[in-house]
């Protein structure tokens, strides 16, 4: 018995026995072609720009293809890949993080009313300029819009009673707070809900209801506000 007839010497590659034949009785031809710089060049003339003409895809394909290394790659995949590695390498940190680091804290040495009424005049002449001549409707629709950084407000209605009477400098201003510097120099933090509050303009007082109020400076300077019905506290 010969070597050739054991499965485990037969190679992948190995030629065909010369006595198979097809159903028609023709021998069994299998055309190898293990070149693949044919499969190359023909693979670039269909794909590499359809519209071209076949001399022109072929000259692209010596240009361009011809004797280098090509490297194949997923572009869904890279891309995601670049994504995510932007992603892990960001250069900005979270608001958890900046409460944490007490970015915005201020300290205990500079939370002193006198420091801040600099601060309150520079907003009197930007209220000044905001408000301009308007009246009634047309201030309100401008004061709520207004950054409330250095306004001067005292808090004359609240569901906790210990707020009651608060008053002083705006020295921070989130989305649900005020943080108030006091004139006998204590920062108060006074939540924006279930509170009602009076603030002090160039020419006259007006009440801001807290409920309606809960957004940040930024958010509402661009929000157009609707007018709503006010629940007495």
């Amino acid at each position: 018995m010969s070597d050739n007839n054991n499965p485990e010497n037969i190679g992948f590659y190995t030629a065909l026995p010369s006595g198979i034949k097809t159903r028609s009785g023709a021998p069994l031809t299998v055309p190898l072609d293990t070149s693949t710089q044919k499969f190359t060049a023909k693979f670039i003339e269909r794909s590499v720009n359809p519209t071209v003409s076949d001399i022109r895809a072929t000259s692209a394909f010596k240009d361009r293809v011809e004797g280098r290394q090509l490297l194949l790659t997923n572009s869904f995949k890279d891309t995601k890949h670049a994504r995510k590695s932007k992603k892990s390498g960001r250069k900005t940190i979270t608001a958890k993080e900046r409460r944490v680091l007490g970015i915005y804290d201020i300290p205990k040495e500079s939370q002193k009313y006198s420091l801040f009424q600099p601060l309150h005049q520079l907003w009197t002449q930007y209220i000044n300029g905001v408000v301009g001549d308007k009246s009634g409707e047309q201030m309100l629709g401008r004061v709520i819009r207004a950054d409330m950084h250095g306004a001067k407000l005292g808090v004359t209605k609240a569901k906790c009673p210990n707020y009651v009477g608060v008053s002083g400098i705006v020295a921070q201003e989130t989305k649900n707070v005020f943080r108030v510097i006091t004139q006998d120099n204590r920062l108060v933090v006074v939540p924006k809900a279930h509170c009602v509050f009076a603030l002090e303009l160039p020419k006259e007082k007006c009440l801001i209801y807290g409920d309606q109020f809960v957004f940040r400076a930024s958010e509402r300077a661009v929000k157009k506000f609707k007018p709503k019905p006010s629940i007495d506290l």
